[in-house]
């Protein structure tokens, strides 16, 4: 993508000197293997006819900026188009390159390859601030320079149950802009104490890799970025090579993907990021969902807000700076259509809301005003980055064994599609960034009964749901002796089929209040109508036995009444043992409280270390009093 002003360009040179310039310009183009220049158009649908042929870098309308490669440019000659070829971006001016002590570096020059590497690989051993910092090495290309995609992981060493974060840039590599930006934000993160900083390490688990086409950027060597290209060593444009859901799997026609393309979806689907940022050249503005596609995201209104914040935000330091297209921000098929774009692919299939941002009118920017454009967009970067604290929260657990439910999928009803529902993480958590407004949540798992929720947000703000315990068909087996046995069912199963299991060794059946049913001539008959999970029973049985009994796994939320005054006949829901203390959350016993198992008791001393007594740990099914001497509950 290139500015107006390059768009708007027309050569009004002689013919000869014009031949000339075209005829060096072809010589060096042939000699890199990619091809820089503008085409006239006449409508939307020429320009989308040539992005089958080439790479659309910007559009204007009237004219199209383009890249191809040597097949591509071939290609677009038969089809009968003349291209007017212009300078390479990388290679307008000679860059101010950094190869020198790292103290010493202002962020006003470009680094080379090799201080790229040691910066990287000095991040974490630069850290002043208590931040958990990691090298990524996503591998080495196989191309012969066999460079590497390097990234860092921030965040205060428990990454677990927070949404992750990822920023990359310079997918294209002559669009070098962004990589200094990256460089300088991992730099803040790693030293910084500024309490925003810090609040972003505890509650983000931050991903950014500054480079992912080292070989298109260091394409002149690994001293210089002039000479840098938009594609890859391979000469492929990275961001029209992932799968697209409009287009297929290779929308440019590749065969298989290129290392960069294929290590970057391998991370994704790895991590499952909440939200993420693609860092781009040649314009200033927000280009989000979908490249490809007219119909807008699901989360279009979303989309431009954030965006609407972000552009907004670098206006508050300068009025001139992104205010391309919608005052800088723009959908991208309504810019131009493009397909196999990095964009398309993580909103799409990787569950991320990703945006491509256009972070400077030139790509290979005069090195001394690079420190403008992190002053520019800073407060941006964060504030994007804390849109994934934000929208609606929660964590998926199984009703039974209060066990994470990981890849429960979370669908926002009469809202959802195009890949926009999320999943469940690691221990259960899912994060939905989401415009504000009231929504109804499904949260479904194969196996598993459909949860619903409803919930409220507001922009700039969270809705956290907590706990969501989703049940499931459950076969818990109960062990009883011969007489009487405190017993409670830990699922919800019914009164029928717990007599079922019993069977002739079943006697009776009683629950607190004296309601029973006994067992006479193969028949069970009495008072007693139905069993509540976690409450206590009585059951006598003629017999030591072992039962199954199937049901539902039952939620523990709906179960969790704080213990009134006197005595509550309780039980444990789901399967897993409790000690003592964890029994009731939030509940403060009373000094002299107790509680009594079939073969035990504790007492609670406030001023002797709490809970006292042979009893310690509580089992499912198994029946317990807890006798609470508070006055009130």
């Amino acid at each position: 993508m290139l500015r107006k002003l390059v768009l708007a360009l027309v050569i009004l040179v002689s013919g000869t000197v014009f031949a000339q310039n075209q005829k060096e310009l072809g010589d060096l183009m042939r000699n890199r293997g990619e091809y820089y220049f503008t085409l006239p158009v006449q409508n939307r649908s020429e320009i989308q006819e040539i992005n089958k042929l080439c790479s659309v870098d910007n559009s204007d309308g009237t004219n199209v900026v383009c890249y191809a490669n040597q097949k591509q440019y071939d290609k677009l000659l038969e089809a009968g188009y003349q291209p007017t070829l212009q300078t390479p971006p990388s290679m307008l001016e000679e860059a101010k390159m950094w190869d020198g002590n790292r103290s010493t570096y202002e962020w006003d020059s470009y680094p080379t390859y090799s201080q790229y590497v040691a910066m990287m690989e000095g991040f974490p051993s630069s850290v002043t601030n208590g931040a958990n910092c990691t090298l990524m090495d996503l591998g080495a290309l196989s191309t012969s320079n066999h460079r590497h995609i390097l990234g860092i992981r921030l965040n205060n060493g428990q990454p677990n149950g927070k949404p992750k974060f990822l920023y990359t840039s310079t997918m294209h590599g002559d669009e070098v802009t962004g990589m200094i930006l990256m460089l300088r934000l991992i730099d803040e993160f790693c030293t910084s104490n500024d309490s925003r900083i810090i609040n972003i390490l505890n509650n983000v688990d931050l991903f950014i890799f500054p480079n992912t086409n080292p070989d298109g950027t260091y394409a002149g060597g690994n001293n210089t970025v002039n000479g840098a290209t938009r594609a890859n060593g391979n000469s492929v444009d990275l961001n029209r090579h992932f799968p697209d859901f409009d287009d297929g799997a290779h929308p440019d026609g590749a065969s298989s993907y290129q290392d960069e393309a294929q290590w970057m979806m391998n991370l994704a689907q790895q991590y499952l990021f909440t939200m993420s940022a693609n860092y781009h050249g040649g314009a200033e503005v927000m280009n989000y969902p979908w490249d490809t596609y007219q119909p807008t995201h699901p989360d279009d209104s979303w989309w431009q807000y954030v965006s609407r914040q972000y552009a907004d935000l670098t206006h508050q330091v300068s009025s001139s700076y992104m205010t391309y297209k919608n005052n800088g921000i723009t959908n991208g098929y309504a810019w131009y259509t493009i397909t196999g774009s990095r964009q398309d692919y993580m909103n799409y299939y990787a569950q991320c809301r990703e945006v491509t941002i256009e972070c400077s009118n030139d790509k290979t920017p005069t090195a001394s005003t690079l420190p403008n454009y992190w002053n520019y967009n800073h407060n941006s970067m964060l504030a994007y980055i804390e849109q994934c604290l934000n929208g609606i929260h929660g964590v998926v657990k199984d009703a039974y064994t209060n066990q994470p439910v990981v890849g429960a999928t979370v669908t926002v009803r009469s809202h959802d599609g195009y890949g926009s529902s999320v999943t469940s993480h690691t221990v259960g958590d899912f994060h939905r960034p989401i415009k504000g407004g009231s929504w109804t949540l499904d949260i479904t798992k194969i196996g598993y009964n459909t949860k619903t929720v409803s919930t409220s947000v507001t922009d700039g703000n969270r809705s956290d749901l907590g706990n969501i315990y989703l049940t499931k068909s459950v076969t818990p087996s109960y062990t009883f002796e011969e007489g009487w046995n405190w017993w409670s069912p830990n699922a919800d199963i019914t009164l029928s089929a717990f007599e079922n299991a019993l069977g002739t060794r079943g006697v009776k059946i009683m629950d607190k209040d004296g309601k029973y049913v006994t067992r006479s001539n193969n028949t069970w008959s009495g008072n007693l109508t139905t069993l509540v999970a976690g409450k206590m029973y009585k059951v006598q049985t003629n017999a030591a036995c072992t039962v199954n009994v199937t049901g539902v796994s039952s939620d523990p939320t709906d179960h969790a009444d704080t213990p009134n005054p006197g005595a509550n006949y309780l039980g444990i829901v789901g399967s897993a043992n409790k000690n003592i203390n964890q029994l009731f959350e939030g509940f403060t016993p009373t000094d002299g409280d107790y509680i009594k198992t079939q073969r035990g008791v504790s007492t609670y001393y406030q001023n002797y270390g709490g809970w006292r007594g042979s009893v310690t740990t509580l089992h499912p099914g198994e029946g317990f009093i807890y006798y609470s001497k508070a006055s009130s509950k």
